[in-house]
């Protein structure tokens, strides 16, 4: 088995493809020096090609702060229309309108740089009409040699041509540029000046029509005696406004009566209101009327009401619960006869004063009606005038605000047609080309040699696996797979799998038998501290279970009290020596030897007694007991003293102090009040209460009071060295700790450690000791796996050689990739 696997690693070596190699030099050079040969001769007889390129902008803002309004278009900057505004111009740019503007004012027909023999294929050309086959050709071979193209992320437009003739490619290009800004200039001046010539008739046939309309107004007015005034309205305009005193007597007159109506008839309702017992809660609803009344009024009112509810609800509450002789119902009676008293004073001297404020007003409403009568006579005569009067004057500002709109716009459009304004702004002209674009002999040749060596290399590989009998052909292929499919994950570290175990760590097989449960009598000593000693037959004695609790209460003990319907009542008390509290309303109370709910009936029994509540609910909490507490040690996150309460097993206790700390062993020693010098081991186990099959051990054990628990620590092993993840992890003294468990804690090896020369640091009582391991073997079930201690160092050293392995292979893949990407983009550029 050992010399097959050797004859495999030979036959998918480097080497082999190295021999292979130098075998097949000679179709190598030759398949390399054709191709650089033929690109050679390509760059020699291709002729020059020249290209000039030129830079526009899509104007986002107005090319001087000197123009007109909507003279000069603007183009809008939105996210949704500029992409399509510029992919509009760049096609617009491209259009066969612009090339031929630009091939008959260039003459390209007669350049020799645009086109050779033009004259022998269409003798007798004429620019003013061409044929459609000449037009045709011409256009074609303009727009193959034209790139137009957008630059992403950016408002530029880039304008290349292709010409033999350097000077003739940046000529083309500026004058394609000129074309469209004096096509783009013409047409909107056309436009303007249909639009302005369209708007002056218009305008000269409403002048007329608004003239007229005015010289009717002003007869109308000399008739009927109005005057107008001009006012300036917040807006800023001047509007006219017209006078007319009889109109605004009369409605002044209207709102007054109005005002008063609407206050004599509010006063009455409030009259009446207050004569059905109530007045004070109506002058409460209309504070603008306590002035007219005086002081005090619904206020004063209001605030006897108030004492006189509170002191019905104090009385209500008490007669429920106290007797007739309680001092204090006696007081609330004499309170409430004399509110009641006051109240019936205030009310009468309420109701005389609305009957004062409803006269007044209706003798103000007679006065205000008289006066409206008189002045309506007079406005009924001019009212039919100003209707006539409204209309007419309408009329007139609606046609001079027509003619004034009609007239901006006209002088607008003509001043607009003289403004030569474009949608785009020349970033760069285009200059004459000092060196032609291609052919590019060093980058030519740089492709066609990367190219040429890989084409060479699949050729041996191919003429290899040809020849009968050998097996190179697997070798090669399995060289360029790895090459290729390494180029992103080479010297990676492993990461976390969905089982819980790093990558490059194979997973234990399960034994087919079952591991056994520890047991504490086989448990190895607590580190850094003496193992407790375990008292003879101590396995077979259980200790009684707790019940929930019940203590008495006793002489120390704190107390709260309280009584549900007396809030005065609650007390925290502390019971004296003789078991006795003294508590409100009653004095002392003996309440030793007793439970909380026989605590409760005794103070309800002496309330009763004592006449001072009919249905008392008293509760009793004992919130401290003395001598009833457990003491928890060792590694807890909170260690302390703490109660014994209901829940008294040795999990519950440990949850008290805050659960285990991170260096907690699964081992826990109790010592009981009666023996405090014997510990009692118990083993921690993920499931609870189980116990061991036969061993009579309770994983929780009930405590009592006064006992101790201390929790053992756990120990430290250290993994450094060329892992994934080096640190300490913990190693439970009851459960332990492998090589591969502890190798796997730090996920794993990385791919350039040397796994077979791992080293096992050790201290022992002489001194320490060095073992060196195979975890290579060891995680492949080959060598059996060994436990590790507290304090044990496990090192994985690094392989010189699978580091500069690794290296050698990342940096050959990121150049046969950047070369990849660079001969991409040039091909792409240049065809």
């Amino acid at each position: 088995m050992a010399e097959e696997l050797r004859a495999r690693s030979r036959l998918y070596s480097f080497r082999e493809l190295i021999v292979m190699l130098r075998r097949r030099r000679r179709f190598l050079g030759s398949t390399v020096g054709g191709l650089l040969l033929l690109c050679l001769v390509y760059c020699l007889i291709a002729p020059n090609q020249y290209e000039a390129s030129a830079r526009v902008a899509l104007r986002m803002q107005p090319s001087t702060s000197l123009t007109l309004e909507a003279a000069e278009a603007i183009t809008p900057a939105s996210i949704l229309s500029t992409p399509l505004q510029i992919e509009t111009l760049v096609n617009v740019i491209r259009s066969e309108q612009l090339a031929w503007r630009v091939i008959t004012r260039l003459k390209l027909y007669d350049s020799a740089g645009f086109v050779s023999d033009f004259a022998g294929r269409f003798p007798g050309f004429d620019a003013a009409k061409p044929t459609p086959g000449a037009q045709g050709y011409l256009l074609d071979r303009f727009s193959k040699r034209l790139q137009v193209r957008a630059l992403p992320r950016t408002f530029l437009i880039e304008i290349r041509f292709r010409s033999k003739d350097p000077a003739l490619a940046a000529a083309v290009v500026n004058e394609l540029i000129h074309s469209f800004i004096a096509i783009e200039s013409q047409t909107r001046m056309e436009a303007t000046s249909q639009a302005s010539g369209w708007l002056a008739g218009q305008l000269k046939a409403l002048t007329a029509e608004v003239e007229l309309k005015e010289r009717r107004l002003a007869e109308f007015e000399r008739q009927h005696g109005f005057t107008t005034t001009q006012q300036t309205v917040p807006g800023g305009q001047p509007v006219e406004t017209l006078h007319d005193p009889t109109t605004l007597q009369v409605d002044e007159a209207g709102r007054l009566l109005a005002v008063a109506s609407g206050d004599r008839i509010l006063r009455e309702a409030l009259y009446r209101e207050a004569q059905q017992g109530n007045p004070e809660q109506v002058l409460a609803a209309n504070p603008e009327l306590q002035a007219e009344m005086g002081p005090g009024g619904a206020a004063l009112v209001q605030q006897l009401r108030t004492h006189l509810s509170e002191v019905a609800v104090e009385m209500a509450q008490l007669k429920a619960e106290h007797g007739p002789n309680y001092p204090r119902l006696v007081e609330l009676e004499r309170a409430q006869a004399d509110i009641d008293a006051q109240i019936k004073v205030e009310d009468a001297n309420l109701v005389e004063a609305f009957q004062r404020t409803w006269k007044a007003a209706a003798g103000r409403e007679q006065l205000l009606r008289t006066e409206l009568d008189a002045r309506m006579a007079e406005g009924v005569k001019q009212n039919d005038a100003t209707i006539q009067y409204a209309v007419l004057h309408e009329q007139v500002e609606s046609g001079r605000e027509l003619c004034s709109r009609l007239g901006k716009r006209i002088q607008e459009a003509t001043l607009s047609a003289g403004v030569h304004a474009s949608s785009i702004a020349v970033v760069d002209w285009a200059r004459e080309p000092y060196k032609p674009a291609s052919p590019d002999l060093p980058v030519y040749l740089a492709i066609t040699l990367f190219t040429g060596i890989w084409v060479a290399i699949g050729g041996a590989l191919l003429l290899e696996a040809l020849r009968p009998g050998l097996r190179s052909m697997a070798a090669g292929l399995l060289l360029v797979g790895v090459l290729a499919g390494s180029a992103g994950a080479s010297a990676q570290a492993p990461t976390p799998n969905t089982q819980g175990l790093p990558g490059g760590v194979v997973k234990l097989p399960q034994s087919v038998q079952g591991i056994p449960r520890p047991n504490a009598k086989e448990a190895p000593p607590i580190w850094n501290a003496a193992a407790p000693s375990i008292a003879q037959g101590e396995e077979g004695v259980a200790r009684p279970a707790g019940a929930a609790m019940a203590l008495p209460i006793g002489a120390g003990d704190f107390l709260d009290i309280s009584e549900f319907h007396s809030p005065e009542f609650h007390s925290a008390v502390r019971v004296a020596a003789d078991g006795t509290v003294l508590l409100p309303l009653v004095g002392p109370v003996k309440l030793m030897s007793m439970s909380e709910q026989e605590a409760s009936r005794a103070i309800e029994k002496a309330l009763l007694d004592s006449g001072m509540l009919l249905h008392p609910q008293v509760s009793v909490l004992v919130t401290n007991a003395v001598g009833q507490d457990v003491s928890v040690l060792g590694e807890v996150a909170r260690p302390g003293v703490y109660p014994y309460t209901v829940h008294h097993r040795l999990l519950d206790v440990i949850s008290s102090a805050s659960g285990l700390s991170q260096n907690a062993g699964r081992l826990v020693s109790v010592f009981h009040r009666d023996d405090p010098k014997t510990a009692h081991p118990v083993v921690l186990d993920p499931s609870g209460t189980d116990v061991k099959a036969g061993s009579g051990l309770d994983h929780n054990p009930e405590l009592a009071p006064g006992d101790t628990v201390l929790v053992s620590r756990a120990g430290l092993v250290y993994v450094i060295g060329d892992v994934v993840r080096p640190g300490g992890f913990a190693v439970d003294p009851v459960q332990g700790l492998t090589i591969v468990q502890a190798l796997s804690l730090a996920w794993g090896a990385t791919p350039t450690a040397g796994s077979t020369k791992a080293i096992l640091i050790r201290d022992q009582p002489g001194g320490r000791t060095l073992t060196t391991l195979n975890l290579h073997r060891m995680i492949r079930g080959q060598d059996p796996d060994q436990p590790v201690r507290d304090r044990d160092i496990l090192f994985v050293p690094d392989s010189a050689t699978k580091t500069l392995l690794n290296k050698s292979l990342e940096s050959a893949i990121q150049s046969a990739i950047g070369v990849t990407i660079y001969a991409g983009m040039v091909y792409s550029q240049r065809f």
